[in-house]
């Protein structure tokens, strides 16, 4: 009855395979690659270059006795980085309140 032992390998070694040539991709390969949420990203930079371009213009905010001129779009996208920031702080809220009960 000998016990058997598990094979014992030898750690794989990086160092040899330093001046190997990575493999080439094709274009048809890199296309293949693209996923949904890369198209999505795009197309939502592409959105805020052209709503950044449109709305250049200069708005006055007066909140709680400060009065500040800021151009639109900035006053825009801090708003709606405040609405994202206050629904996600709700929705942990909601969601820790629910796993309390």
């Amino acid at each position: 009855m000998s016990e058997s032992q598990p094979e014992q390998r030898t750690p794989f070694d990086h160092q040899e395979q330093e001046g190997a040539k990575p493999p080439s991709r094709s274009f048809a390969d890199a296309l293949r690659q693209v996923n949904a949420r890369m198209v999505l990203g795009v197309l939502a930079a592409v959105a805020l270059i052209v709503f950044i371009a449109q709305n250049t213009g200069e708005a006055r905010v007066n909140f709680l006795g400060w009065d500040w001129d800021l151009p639109l779009f900035l006053l825009l996208l801090i708003t709606i980085a405040l609405s994202v920031v206050c629904t996600e702080i709700a929705s942990w809220f909601m969601g820790r309140r629910s796993r309390n009960r």
